[in-house]
């Protein structure tokens, strides 16, 4: 017990994982997809709850393709939108 600490000339460590390179890389891009897809899903969902709060409680408004382009581009910041929502429900 302690042999290790009295030693004078250093040593490798290898209590940790050690992932290849290509593995690493592997990683991160599935990182970046569950990332991007976890966003578009954010964006969509934002997208049709502005679309049902700018149509009116009952859908008595029509929603053209104008206000459905406003809502994909207003939904690119869907979570300051989401935070709105949370303040401010109906």
């Amino acid at each position: 017990m302690g042999q290790n600490l009295s030693l004078q000339e250093p040593f490798a460590d290898t209590s940790g994982a050690v992932l290849s390179p290509t593995d690493r890389v592997n990683i991160i891009i599935m990182a970046c997809l569950w990332a991007g897809s976890t966003y578009g899903i954010g964006m969509i969902w934002c997208a049709v709850t502005l679309l049902q709060r700018w149509s009116g409680r009952n859908g008595e408004k029509g929603v053209n393709i104008f206000s459905v382009l406003a809502a994909f581009i207003l939904s690119s910041g869907w979570p300051l939108i989401m935070t709105y929502f949370a303040m401010n429900s109906r």
